[in-house]
């Protein structure tokens, strides 16, 4: 295969993973926020 394929291939499985992965990652750190604040806001451990 010619190097120029390979590298949009890579770039196009790279591109599928990561905004696949995004609401992933969103949600997670709205998940950190949301602990701090509790922490924060009532002291302890929060929600985790």
């Amino acid at each position: 295969m010619p190097q120029t394929l390979l590298k949009a291939l890579a770039a196009l499985a790279t591109f599928a993973t990561l905004t696949a992965c995004a609401p992933l990652i969103v949600g997670g750190a709205g998940a950190i926020v949301a602990d701090e604040a509790i922490e924060q806001e009532q002291g302890g451990d929060g929600l985790f």
